[in-house]
C-alpha cells in the first residue's frame, strides 16, 4: 500500500515541493531518469528539484503534475508547495457552477432506473442514489440503523462500510467471501494511484472488521478469474445477481467533480432483470 503524502514541512516552499516531488515519483514507481524523459527535461534538473537546489517555475510544476498524473486537488497542493496559487477551484454541490454536474448525475441516475445506481465521492461516501437502489435495499430489508449506531449516521453512508461491516449489507451478500477480496484489492490499487490519508484510514478500518483481515487474496492468475464477478444478494425468497459498472466525468476541472463517480448495477441474468422490473411495477401500482 502506498504511503500517504508527507506533511508539508521544511524551511520553505522549495523544501516542501522537493519532498512532494520525490513522494509522487516514488508513488508512481518512476526513477529520476524515467521522470525526466517523460517530462523532456534533464535528469540533473529533476535531481536538483528533489534536493531543493533548483526552484521550479509554475509551468514546470504543472508539467510534472501532468506527467505524474495528479488529480486537481493534488495539483493544487503541488503548486502551493512551490509557492504558487492553485489552479483548480473547489465548488460546493450547491454552487451555481455545479448545477450542470448535478443535473447530469440526476439524468444518469434516472435513466438507469430500474437498475440500482448511486453516486460516490473519492472516499466511497454515497452522495446520491436513485429509486432503483432504494427499491433494492427495501427488497433486501436493509435497515441502516444498526450500522449507524456503531459507526455514526454520516459514516454509515459509505459503500465500503456497508459492504464490509457485519451490520451492513454484507449479511445480505451471498458471495461476500468472493467479492470482498476483490473490493479490497480495488481499494489498494486506488491507494497506490491516489494516496490519501482518508482512504488509508478507511482501508485500515475495514481490515479491523471481523473476518476481513483473513480474507484470501484474489487468484494471481487472470485466467482463473471470470470476466466479471457478479454480486449476489439474498433475503428470504428474494435472490438477485448483479453486475457492477463505474462511470466518471471526463476531464474534470473542479476538485469537487473530480472524484465523483456513478456506481451502477445491471442484471447478471434474466431472473435478475425480471426482479428489477417487478420491483418497479409493484411500486407504480401502490
Amino acid at each position: 500500500m502506498a504511503p500517504t503524502p508527507p506533511a508539508l514541512s521544511g524551511p520553505g516552499p522549495g523544501a516542501a515541493f522537493a519532498t512532494q516531488l520525490k513522494h509522487w515519483r516514488h508513488a508512481r514507481k518512476l526513477s529520476q531518469l524515467e521522470l525526466s524523459l517523460r517530462a523532456h527535461v534533464s535528469q540533473k534538473h529533476v535531481s536538483f528539484l528533489e534536493v531543493g537546489r533548483t526552484h521550479p517555475s509554475r509551468d514546470m510544476v504543472l508539467l510534472l503534475a501532468h506527467v505524474l498524473d495528479l488529480s486537481p486537488h493534488e495539483r493544487n497542493v503541488f503548486l502551493e508547495t512551490a509557492g504558487f496559487t492553485g489552479t483548480f477551484t473547489q465548488s460546493t454541490r450547491d454552487d451555481a457552477s455545479m448545477r450542470p454536474v448535478v443535473e447530469a448525475l440526476d439524468v444518469m441516475l434516472s435513466h438507469l432506473d430500474p437498475n440500482p445506481a448511486f453516486v460516490v465521492d473519492g472516499t466511497w461516501d454515497i452522495v446520491r442514489l436513485n429509486t432503483g437502489m432504494r427499491r433494492l435495499t427495501a427488497a433486501l430489508a436493509f435497515d441502516p440503523a444498526p450500522l449507524q449506531r456503531v459507526v455514526g449516521e454520516s459514516r454509515a453512508r459509505n459503500m465500503m462500510r456497508q459492504l464490509f461491516h457485519p451490520a451492513g449489507l454484507r449479511e445480505r451478500m451471498v458471495n461476500w467471501t468472493e467479492v470482498a477480496p476483490r473490493m479490497l484489492a480495488h481499494l489498494r490499487r486506488q491507494l497506490q494511484s491516489r494516496p490519501s490519508e482518508a482512504l488509508a484510514n478507511l482501508y485500515t478500518e475495514l481490515l479491523g472488521y471481523p473476518d476481513v483481515a483473513d480474507l484470501p487474496l484474489p487468484p494471481p492468475d487472470a485466467i482463473a478469474l471470470p470476466l466479471v464477478t457478479p454480486i449476489e444478494y439474498a433475503h428470504g425468497a428474494f435472490r438477485i445477481r448483479l453486475l457492477s459498472m463505474c462511470s466518471t466525468f471526463g476531464n474534470p476541472q473542479d476538485i469537487t467533480t473530480d472524484p465523483l463517480r456513478i456506481e451502477s448495477f445491471f442484471p447478471a441474468d434474466e431472473e435478475a432483470r425480471q426482479h428489477l422490473h417487478a420491483l418497479q411495477t409493484s411500486e407504480r401500482k401502490r
